[in-house]
């Protein structure tokens, strides 16, 4: 690179006064410190390291540069890809590089995040990269990350700029002084890890094997992750770049055993399926109109058109199927549920035709020979007239606020205490709030009373009160699978108490193809603050106070959504 020997010069002015990488064992697994000082003088982050059964957990700090920039950029308003969570590490970082946020890098990013430099595209440039006190290119970049930062010139410019504020900002010293909220990190989620074999699972699924796998730990991404992979001579260099859940005790929590076992399976799954994909794709693309009818929650999930659809759906088959082979029929059709309440309306599809690989591996020795059958299922499905019940709202909590459509939220008027019910308007106010951009942008706020006068069969719908409280709710309360008394609630079991909480989704019922998530409870006091408990994409959750008691998803059939 044309400023690399510039930038090297200017790193010698960060000389360590100790040039030997110092190596210590904790739990059989190297870490190394992560500053040290090359032959030539200058300084050298290394990763914070552990290899668990085959799988590299890490943090790195090519990749907290890239978060120091985007953390103080505009990334966040824009796209909302940074953490919610708020920890002692976050505040750190934006006390340390807030300072540079008129840094040529942070005002190159935010342009460059308008030809569509935006979530997966800057962490993989970033894997191209060498280290970040004297950044350069260690392999050659793909297509789409040059076309997604703008050409060629601008991504280098990036790259001299980003070791500018590298430099600028003395990231080592930053880096340095957190090596240990670093290492703790990565230590808590190895013991994760090492509780299964998830490379076997997909390299024995696939037929297939990679060059190395790797799990990149970055605090500051959002809850989720992205599947990426660097050509490696014959094969790739995979990774699963992940942000954290939730915070405990201010620190960020990457995920419980069955959620990093998810996510091994899925991330590392979209650089087994991403090449054989694109040899597919002018078929794929023959069926695109199954697109339209899910295009609104598959575009608020970041999947914008039909070859990212497809790609999602394939893969999320396979986890499924993986769930089944390693877990059993309740884990498969719990994530099969999951999926469906996505959107990934094809998914069980697929999950049908994989049976055929499954149980025909001595014809088919890998993933790549079945792909092309797994495309026939799209064209199956794309000569059926699928109709409104295929399409219709199947759940799950989350889908509400995937679905890409203004929703109505209705307030109780009936609750006995008129200052809880007070409260209870005030709460859901600030609710209204905090989603607003997830709501819609003429989402509205009406009273039961209200409701009951309109015509809400086009809406979705999010209700607040007791079955009591809420008159609207009263009107069809009759009609729910689930019944709420003084002393237990009934749904897919008995729960007995009288401080007990219950969060669902269910269909619309004056129109089962809109949603409609309720937030009730035994009492009205206990309406107020309800949406501190923590959903995932679950149909319905069981809580007192703020803690989980059970938490499950309905049997679905012809429209109709009951317990066991």
């Amino acid at each position: 690179m044309k400023n690399r020997k510039k930038y090297y010069l200017i790193g010698l002015v960060f000389i360590l006064s100790i040039g030997v990488t110092t190596i210590f064992f904790r739990n059989n697994t190297k870490i190394e410190k992560e500053v040290s000082v090359n032959s030539e003088g200058i300084i050298v982050l290394k990763p914070i390291v552990q290899e668990v059964k085959g799988i590299n957990i890490s943090i790195d700090p090519r990749i907290e540069l890239l978060s120091a920039v985007q953390l103080i950029s505009d990334y966040d308003v824009r796209y909302g890809l940074i953490t919610k969570e708020e920890f002692k590490y976050k505040k750190d970082m934006e006390d340390y590089f807030s300072k540079y946020s008129d840094h040529e890098v942070v005002k190159l990013f935010n342009g460059m995040t308008n030809f569509g430099f935006t979530f997966g595209e800057p962490p993989e440039a970033m894997l191209h990269l060498s280290n970040p006190m004297v950044i350069g290119k260690e392999s050659d970049f793909e297509d789409s990350i040059i076309g997604s930062a703008g050409g060629d010139e601008n991504l280098e410019k990036f790259i001299s700029e980003l070791n500018k504020f590298a430099v600028d900002t003395k990231f080592n010293e930053f880096y340095e002084k957190n090596k240990g909220f670093y290492n703790e990190v990565v230590e808590k989620t190895a013991m994760l890890v090492n509780q299964g074999d998830y490379i076997k699972d997909i390299e024995n699924y696939y037929g297939m094997k990679q060059k190395s796998y790797n799990i990149i730990l970055a605090p500051i991404f959002h809850h989720g992750g992205f599947g990426l992979n660097v050509k490696n001579e014959d094969a790739y260099d995979i990774y699963s770049i992940q942000g954290p859940r939730v915070t405990e005790k201010s620190m960020p929590v990457f995920g419980d055993t069955e959620y990093i076992r998810y996510i091994v399976w899925h991330e590392f799954s979209h650089s087994f399926i991403k090449h054989v994909f694109k040899d597919n794709l002018s078929e794929i693309n023959d069926y695109s109109k199954l697109y339209t009818p899910i295009s609104k929650s598959m575009n608020k999930q970041s999947y914008g058109n039909w070859e990212s659809c497809v790609n999602e759906h394939v893969v999320r088959a396979v986890t499924t199927r993986l769930a089944y082979l390693n877990e059993g029929k309740e884990a498969y059709d719990k994530a099969l549920n999951k999926e469906k309440g996505m959107e990934f309306l094809y998914v069980e599809a697929l999950c049908e035709k994989l049976q055929e690989y499954e149980n025909n591996r001595d014809r088919y020795k890998s993933f790549e020979e079945f792909y092309p059958e797994l495309i026939k299922v799209f064209k199956e499905l794309s000569e059926q007239d699928l109709g409104k019940d295929f399409y219709s709202f199947t759940g799950n909590i989350y889908k509400l606020f995937w679905m890409d459509e203004n929703i109505t939220i209705i307030l109780p008027t009936n609750e006995e205490d008129q200052k809880i019910q007070n409260n209870i308007v005030k709460d859901v106010n600030s609710f209204f709030e905090k989603y607003k951009d997830k709501l819609g942008e003429q989402a509205e706020i009406i009273t039961d009373k209200e409701a009951l006068e309109k015509d809400l069969s086009d809406k979705n719908l999010i209700v607040f009160g007791t079955l009591e409280g809420n008159l609207w709710l009263k009107r069809y309360s009759k009609a729910f699978p689930f019944k709420i008394e003084e002393d237990k609630i009934t749904a897919d079991k008995v729960y007995k108490g009288n401080n007990v909480r219950f969060i669902t989704s269910m269909p619309n019922p004056i129109n089962k193809n809109k949603g409609m998530i309720i937030y009730t409870a035994q009492k009205a006091k206990s309406i107020i603050g309800i949406n501190s408990v923590f959903i995932g994409p679950i149909d319905f959750v069981i809580a007192e106070d703020t803690k989980e008691i059970n938490s499950g998803y309905y049997i679905k059939e012809n429209g109709i959504w009951r317990f066991e």
